[in-house]
C-alpha cells in the first residue's frame, strides 16, 4: 500500500511539473494573437492578396528575454509560403510594435526561452 502512495505522489509531482512549463508565456502570446488578429483585419481591408484571417493555430511563436520579446511568424499572402514576422516588447504593462527589430534576424541570433512552431 506504501508503494501505491508513494506512486500516486510521484505522479502527481511529475504531471504538475510538466503542465506548468506549457505555459509560462501563454497569457503574452495570447495578447500578441490578438493584437496581430486585428492588424491583419485592417491590413485585410486595403490588400486583397493576403490571406482571409490570421489563423493563431498556423503561426509561429518565439519568446525573448524571458517574455519581454514576443516574434509571430505566419503566412500573410495567399500565393506565397514565406513568413510575415512581427516583433511585440512587453513593457510597464505595456505591448508595443518594433519596427527597428529584424524578426528573422533576431531569432536568429538570440536564444529563444520558448519556441512554439506551428509552420515551417
Amino acid at each position: 500500500m506504501k508503494k501505491l502512495g508513494a506512486l500516486l505522489i510521484l505522479l502527481t509531482f511529475i504531471s504538475a511539473a510538466c503542465g506548468n512549463n506549457d505555459n509560462k508565456y501563454q497569457e503574452k502570446i495570447e495578447k500578441v494573437q490578438e493584437i496581430q488578429a486585428e492588424t491583419h483585419k485592417v491590413m485585410k481591408k486595403k490588400e486583397d492578396s493576403l490571406v482571409d484571417e490570421f489563423d493563431k493555430r498556423k503561426a509561429n511563436y518565439y519568446v525573448f528575454k524571458d517574455g519581454k520579446i514576443v516574434v509571430v511568424g505566419y503566412k500573410l499572402f495567399k500565393e506565397s509560403d514565406q513568413l510575415f514576422l512581427a516583433a511585440y516588447e512587453f513593457e510597464d504593462g505595456k505591448v508595443y510594435y518594433k519596427r527597428d527589430i529584424n524578426p528573422q534576424k533576431y531569432i536568429k541570433e538570440h536564444k529563444a526561452n520558448y519556441k512554439e512552431e506551428n509552420i515551417k
